[in-house]
């Protein structure tokens, strides 16, 4: 504002105008290329879920479990950055800790990683390749991998979702209606390994 307020007055209306244009449109662009992925906790006594680096305090975490929500379309624009910030979630829990900080998160809790996609409402070749890359890296390192109120498959998310190879990779069934069914489904799992050992 201060910057638009000056160059109107000491020049002109016009490249005042300009200038605020300008800045807007980077303020834009900067806003829509950064993934807003969240982690969830959930809120205690309840089956809802929440952003976690919202609240904090008064959320619990599920041991053994990472759930991510990725509230919007996944598109070249914001892809770039997602796998940095998956990384950053699984090791501080949260998206604002510094690289350089010690791992505050143990390895294995985050047996189970559960994504919310309820936002991801289109998907282009590039989120598509990225989501496939991040997936086909979990199953290498016996992660498990869980989608939770994903688009149905006959939607045009659900076809390039099944096209790209994400669905034989993480199987049909742990594509969920919601976060709680898919909770249930990883103890379940869980119960099921620890009964074969």
């Amino acid at each position: 504002m201060a910057i638009i307020l000056l160059t109107t007055i000491f020049f002109s209306l016009t490249a005042g105008m300009a200038i605020g244009v300008g800045l807007s449109l980077l303020q834009v662009i900067r806003h829509a290329t950064r993934p807003r992925i969240q982690i969830l906790g959930r809120i205690p006594g309840t089956d809802r879920f929440e952003n976690a680096e919202a609240n904090p305090d008064r959320l619990e975490f599920i041991e053994g479990c990472l759930i991510v929500k990725i509230p919007e379309p996944l598109t070249f624009a914001n892809t770039g950055e997602l796998k940095t910030r998956l990384r950053r979630l699984e090791r501080y829990g949260t998206s604002l800790a510094h690289p350089a900080l010690p791992r505050l998160r143990r390895e294995d809790w985050n047996r189970n990683i559960i994504f919310d996609i309820h936002g991801v409402t289109s998907l282009d070749g590039s989120g598509v390749q990225v989501l496939e890359e991040i997936v086909r890296g979990y199953r290498e390192r016996r992660v498990r991998v869980i989608f939770s109120r994903g688009p149905g498959p006959d939607s045009k998310v659900g076809r390039l979702l099944r096209r790209s190879g994400i669905v034989e990779l993480v199987g049909e069934h742990h594509f969920v209606n919601d976060v709680h069914e898919a909770l249930k489904l990883t103890e379940a799992e869980e119960m099921g390994r620890a009964d074969r050992a």
